[in-house]
């Protein structure tokens, strides 16, 4: 009898096996959705008025356990719903004076973003699971990259269309939180990074089952006091060290006028009269500049000569420069522009133009393209402001202003870019007075004391009804008008020379985590669906 030999077949790779997360199952999709809208309302309430900061941590970290083991189109409607919830929460405001359609435009476009996010971070979790299929790659390395992949998602919102929307970063629920001084060392773009990683190891240790046996405890309470271990390092960094050149008095107004735009008691005339009147309080006060809010001039200082001798008169009684929002007209082009009037000049010695207009609100981009859909809506931005390119400091005296205006002081590059270039106090003119009594106050407020944090500058709020606050460069409130009062604070500020880290290394910092929080996911769920050898 003759044995034979059966040659071996060989054994084809086959396709990648599907990932399987050790751990709990990933979420029905049914469940995901409800705890993703949970989650997205959840953040929304982080945020100013309420102040409660530890909200965004729950937020976020139901986000991740919604989109934990989802594909990408699974993961973007996840991140749709949330977005849709927190977005709708969080800016409801704009629809007091508007209605709902800005609210549906930007909302939904701002939730798609969310979506493409989601979809971004379930790719991060399949593909980091794949490839690192231990507890190492599980509790070190999925967090920082979901920290990474959610920044990006954060800085391409801030950037695009037309400028972007930096609003809503989880950074900016943290203004009065122990965390906001990290913002000096690492810029809000980095505290984001650094809340969403420690937000997802604390999701990673919850859910990272340790095996069974005696050592299942240890296992458990050697990871929840590495997770206490982090959280305390974080709280452990000391705050930046400010450098205190001086002092500077500021006269900060706040009219209480009925300056909003679509307020059909405007009077551009009457709100100039009441603004004058609420200067009185800083006569005799000693103060080094008077500064009006945005808008507080409608008229063009630049020609109109009765506005002109109104500002020398206030100015001189004072005995100080005033800073005035206004509108100002050069060269057929209209600006929304911060004007210095130096009584000992009888004239203006600085000029500031919004460099970052609000498109749909103080301007239309695409104007042709855009408004069949909305005609009437749109009809109501008359005229397009156009992005200026002035510098944003002026020498008041011998003390360098960093001036923003509005929304200028969501924006990392402007509002860091005015200290870099050497301001040692910084003033945000706004007028919110077409948000009325809405969290917009707040938020826009929350917003100014983080970036006095971040900054290690005094920051001077000043609105036309709400809320006027000088914030010392620590985040400090030194003093705050009542809201929707007519009210002048006289305060003497520090000031502050040197560049915190933020300053420094904050804006190409933020764009290196985004571009490789986009980057490193997709790289990964390439190789990771690459075939296992066996």
């Amino acid at each position: 009898m003759t044995a034979t030999l059966a040659r071996p077949v060989p054994r084809s790779a086959g396709p990648a096996r599907p990932l399987r997360l050790r751990g709990r199952a990933e979420l029905p999709l049914p469940a995901a959705l409800v705890v993703s809208a949970a989650s997205g309302l959840v953040l929304s309430l982080a945020h100013p008025s309420t102040n409660a900061w530890v909200l965004a941590f729950v937020g976020v970290a139901g986000a991740l356990v919604a989109l934990r083991g989802r594909g990408f189109w699974s993961g973007a409607l996840t991140g749709l719903v949330f977005g849709v919830v927190f977005w709708f929460s969080l800016i409801d405001w704009v629809t007091l004076f508007l209605g709902p359609v800005p609210l549906l435009a930007l909302g939904l476009l701002e939730a798609l973003l969310v979506a493409a996010g989601g979809g971004l971070l379930a790719l991060t979790y399949r593909a980091t699971g794949r490839l690192h299929d231990t507890p190492w790659g599980r509790v070190v390395v999925t967090p920082l990259l979901l920290a990474a992949a959610w920044t990006a998602r954060e800085v391409v919102a801030g950037t695009w269309p037309y400028g972007g929307f930096d609003w809503g970063a989880v950074a900016l629920s943290q203004s009065t939180s122990p965390f906001a001084h990290l913002s000096a060392w690492l810029g809000t773009t980095g505290l984001s990074f650094v809340l969403v990683w420690l937000t997802a190891l604390a999701v990673a240790v919850a859910i990272e089952r340790p095996g069974l046996g005696v050592g299942r405890l240890q296992a458990v309470l050697s990871r929840l006091l590495a997770l206490v271990v982090v959280t305390g390092a974080l709280l452990a960094v000391p705050a930046f060290p400010i450098t205190v050149s001086g002092s500077f008095r500021v006269a900060a107004v706040q009219p209480d006028s009925h300056a909003g735009y679509f307020d059909p008691d405007y009077d551009p005339t009457r709100n100039l009269e009441q603004v004058v009147r609420a200067t009185g309080p800083a006569l005799g006060q000693g103060a080094d500049l008077v500064v009006w809010p945005e808008g507080a001039a409608m008229y063009d200082p630049t020609t109109d000569r009765g506005l002109q001798q109104q500002l020398q008169y206030v100015a001189q009684s004072v005995g100080a420069p005033l800073l005035t929002g206004a509108i100002t007209e050069r060269d057929g082009r209209t600006y929304n522009s911060s004007v210095l009037w130096d009584p000992s000049a009888n004239g203006i010695t600085a000029l500031y133009d919004k460099v970052r207009p609000v498109p749909f609100g103080e301007y239309v981009p695409d104007r042709a393209f855009w408004t069949p859909f909305a005609p009437d809506l749109l009809k109501l931005v008359g005229r397009d402001y156009t992005p200026g390119t002035r510098p944003s400091v002026m020498d008041v005296g011998r003390t360098p202003v960093g001036v923003n205006i509005c929304f200028d002081v969501v924006d990392d590059g402007l509002i860091l870019g005015s200290v870099a270039d050497g301001a040692e106090v910084l003033v945000a003119q706004t007028n919110n007075a077409d948000f009325g009594r809405t969290d917009e106050n707040e938020q826009q407020l929350a917003i100014a004391r983080l970036r006095a944090i971040e900054t290690g500058r005094s920051v001077v709020s000043d609105s036309t009804v709400a809320s006027t606050t000088v914030i010392g460069p620590d985040g400090r409130t030194l003093a705050a008008a009542k809201p929707f009062t007519t009210q002048t604070l006289v305060v003497t500020v520090p000031t502050a020379t040197g560049i915190t880290p933020a300053v420094a290394f904050g804006v190409p910092l933020g764009g290196a985590i985004a571009v490789l929080g986009a980057v490193l996911p997709l790289l990964l769920a390439v190789l990771a669906r690459r075939p296992r050898r066996r």
